[in-house]
């Protein structure tokens, strides 16, 4: 019996001992994984550090650019065109009866000239930095049913709660939308509507194209890139679409309303 007690005692001391021993290299291990789980992690945060320091730059030298690019369009080419226009306003009213072409002539480069000083004004740095999302919307639609024959109806909030540069994103999201809706579904009539409520943004697409397999979202580019902007925003994008049944995009983002 007591040499019973004896084996029993040794076994529970070995297992003791090896569950202790278990117990340690788990440790280690846990401890060698969480280190480089770290370690991971700062290189992950130098990779992305890295990333955006390098944006930045590139962003800042684009702005430089495109501002000496609009001072030139502005200063140089605009003064050009504006002054053909002056010659030919004064060759009009020179002539008894100017021709069609000439008044023709004269209608195209004022047009020509609206166009350089919206470009001009469009690359200007301090037009970047107080962009209006509506306003540009607004301009945009009214440019595609004009030269495209389309109908889009707009129903919007009259502010959006959204920093600048978080609005030239959503725009070219929008953007985006639309032109999968004009070039690759050939709709004809497309209906946007903006609403900002407790804190979140909810624009709703909706069109009358051919529509898509919604599987296809996986291998198309210009939607993984409405996808990718939309979660830079922190936000979620959704289509609803079949074949030849339209397509529904929902957009919702979170807003912050005292922002500026």
């Amino acid at each position: 019996m007591q040499k019973l007690s004896e084996n029993i005692s040794i076994i529970l001391a070995a297992s003791s001992i090896l569950l202790l021993i278990t117990l340690f290299i788990v440790m280690l291990v846990v401890a060698y994984l969480k280190r480089d789980l770290k370690h991971l992690k700062e290189k992950e945060n130098m990779e992305a550090d890295f990333e955006n320091q390098l944006l930045q730059s590139q962003l800042e030298t684009q702005e430089e650019t495109l501002h000496q690019l609009s001072t030139e369009i502005h200063d140089n080419v605009g003064q050009l065109l504006n002054s053909t226009k002056l010659l030919i306003g004064l060759t009009q009213r020179s002539l008894p009866e100017p021709p069609e072409t000439l008044l023709m002539a004269d209608d195209t480069l004022g047009k020509a000239i609206q166009e350089i000083r919206s470009l001009s004004k469009s690359l200007n740095k301090e037009w970047l930095q107080q962009f209006n999302f509506i306003e540009n919307l607004e301009a945009e639609i009214s440019r595609i049913n004009a030269a495209r024959g389309l109908q889009i109806n707009l129903y919007r909030s009259d502010t959006l709660s959204m920093k600048a540069s978080e609005q030239i994103i959503l725009f070219r999201i929008v953007q985006e939308v639309l032109q999968n809706a004009m070039k690759h579904a050939f709709a004809k009539t497309i209906e946007i509507k903006i609403k900002e409520d407790n804190r979140l943004l909810t624009i709703f697409i909706a069109d009358d194209g051919t529509g898509f397999d919604e599987a296809a979202i996986t291998q198309s580019v210009g939607l993984l890139n409405i996808k990718h902007r939309t979660k830079l925003l922190g936000g979620t994008v959704r289509w609803l679409s079949s074949i030849n049944n339209g397509t529904q995009v929902t957009i919702q983002l979170p807003v912050n309303p005292s922002t500026p």
